[in-house]
């Protein structure tokens, strides 16, 4: 399974990023309506085009989508998107934001290259194709990159050097999923920034954090006055709590890695206690089912 999921990345990811690259070589063929290996750039009616149905984009900002809208209608469209042919017509790979703007634009055709994707692969390359241009906000980038590490079994590591990240990039932008539901919508929405998620991370309990996001809102408070609100101190708990043991803090820090989320080890007595596996949403639970059957 391992070895599987390692051709998988050197593949996949490699594949996919080399493809993104050879579109952005691509734009510049568009006058000529053809590109040096013989494929075609095709024009089609954006209003025709079916979207990618597993587009990882979660929110198209009206006011960002007219402006792009306003240069499309003074420089055309720069870039063509990727379709693959389906049944009764074209489905969009990626590019879906363009050929959004060139139907407010009024276009009757928006340039697109043709290319052979399986269903897997829309995930992947839309995918790619958004973080490969910084296009997408916090949470749905967080989203991405859980959902590649998903599909191509890599480490974090592994990731961020494909997308051309530091791993910490990578680590601190997954970590918004820890967040509340209503906490990342704060982020989809723009009312707080990921700087704002990031100081929000540090409070205890979903509850503290969605309760100081509300107050960062209401109170217009920056990133720095946020990172304040989280570290001021905390009630003491009557009971000093114990060291625990340096052995089993290492394992609690494998498992998360292995598993991408909380888990405590908790010794209840001298050879016996119990894991404890936070989850934060059944799509994230069934995640975790999932990474727990494949290591079997």
């Amino acid at each position: 399974m391992a070895n599987r999921r390692k051709r998988g990345l050197g593949r996949g990811l490699g594949a996919l990023i080399s493809t993104i690259n050879e579109v952005d070589a691509a734009s510049a063929s568009l006058a000529e309506g053809a590109r040096g290996d013989g494929s075609t750039i095709l024009q089609l009616d954006p209003k025709e085009l079916k979207p990618n149905p597993k587009q990882p984009r979660m929110s198209f900002g009206e006011e960002t989508l007219e402006e792009l809208a306003e240069s499309i209608k003074q420089d055309g469209v720069q870039e063509p998107v990727i379709v693959r042919k389906g049944d009764d017509g074209y489905e969009l790979v990626s590019g879906e934001r363009r050929v959004r703007a060139c139907v407010i634009a009024g276009l009757e055709t928006v340039p697109a290259i043709c290319r052979e994707v399986s269903d897997d692969d829309m995930l992947r390359l839309g995918l790619i194709e958004n973080i490969h241009r910084e296009d997408l906000n916090a949470i749905e980038l967080a989203n991405a990159y859980q959902m590649l590490l998903d599909e191509f079994g890599c480490t974090q590591e592994e990731l961020a050097a494909a997308v051309g990240k530091k791993r910490a990039t990578v680590t601190n932008t997954l970590r918004l999923l820890h967040l509340p539901g209503d906490v990342q919508q704060r982020v989809v929405d723009g009312s707080i920034s990921m700087g704002h998620a990031r100081a929000l991370l540090a409070l205890d309990t979903p509850e503290a954090q969605s309760a100081a996001c509300m107050k960062i809102i209401s109170q217009g408070l920056s990133v720095r006055q946020a990172e304040k609100l989280a570290a001021s101190p905390k009630p003491r708990k009557s009971k000093k709590k114990t060291d625990k043991d340096a052995d089993v803090a290492l394992l609690e820090d494998d498992l998360r890695r292995q598993l991408g989320t909380k888990v405590t080890v908790r010794q209840t007595g001298k050879h016996k206690g119990k894991i404890e596996i936070e989850y934060y949403s059944l799509d994230d639970l069934e995640r975790i089912l999932d990474r727990l059957r494949s290591s079997r």
